[in-house]
């Protein structure tokens, strides 16, 4: 089992190990530059976790390589914290992330502030865009956050041959 520390070197490490990360992502709402906060959003959903708290709902377009467009992600997820909000973070590829698994929280968790006001220690990861092939998809951070070696693949698909782009969604606790 690797450390923390460890696995958070390794995260912010793999950008130097791959042709980078990339992912889609650009909320609707606001749609911003690359490297930057792209929204920090949370709706009223119909559907409440198991805690109570209304889902939080949000979209965002998926980055495109080149000219093909890709289309819109439209996502529903249960909190995991009492009092919280989600962050949606963009960057452009490759891109460097401190985060590692936490054992009290079960969860990936920051451990050092992201460039240009984006993730904060801890922030807890719930997920990431992530590529099979040339088809883009949404990886579950937070439901596979005891196997860290997936996490962490899940992460490198992002490429540079697939995208310029990736798209984090974090849980902050307020």
């Amino acid at each position: 089992m690797k450390s923390s520390l460890f696995s958070a070197f390794l995260l912010t490490s793999i950008s130097s190990f791959t042709n980078g990360f990339g992912v889609p992502c650009a909320l609707n709402l606001n749609k911003v530059k690359t490297n930057s906060i792209s929204a920090m959003y949370m709706s009223e959903s119909e559907s409440e976790s198991e805690s109570g708290r209304p889902d939080f709902e949000f979209s965002f377009e998926i980055p495109k390589k080149g000219i093909a467009d890709v289309g819109t992600a439209e996502v529903k997820l249960p909190p995991i914290l009492e009092n919280s909000e989600i962050v949606i973070v963009r960057y452009d590829l490759p891109f460097g992330l401190n985060a590692a698994p936490d054992e009290a929280s079960g969860q990936v968790v920051v451990q050092q502030d992201g460039k240009g006001g984006g993730e904060k220690v801890g922030d807890i990861l719930r997920q990431t865009t992530y590529w099979r092939g040339k088809e883009p998809g949404l990886f579950d951070v937070s439901k596979n956050a005891n196997n860290f070696d997936l996490v962490v693949q899940a992460l490198v698909t992002n490429d540079l041959a697939v995208a310029d782009e990736i798209v984090l969604v974090f849980e902050r606790p307020l």
